[in-house]
C-alpha cells in the first residue's frame, strides 16, 4: 500500500512538473503571438479606413 501511494505521488510531481515545463512557455508564446497578430490586423484595418476616407483621385 506504501508503495503504491509513492508511485502515485511521483506519478503526480512528474506530471505538475511536465506541464510546468511544457505548457506554461507554450501557453504564454502564444498568447504574445495572438496580440501580435490582433495588432497587426488593427493597424490594417486602420490603415484602411484612413485610404476610405481620402477623396478618391481619378488620373
Amino acid at each position: 500500500m506504501d508503495k503504491t501511494g509513492n508511485l502515485i505521488f511521483t506519478l503526480t510531481a512528474t506530471l505538475a512538473a511536465a506541464m510546468t515545463l511544457i505548457y506554461f512557455p507554450l501557453r504564454f508564446f502564444l498568447t504574445l503571438t495572438a496580440r501580435s497578430r490582433r495588432l497587426k490586423l488593427l493597424q490594417k484595418i486602420r490603415r484602411l479606413r484612413d485610404e476610405l476616407v481620402q477623396p478618391y483621385e481619378s488620373t
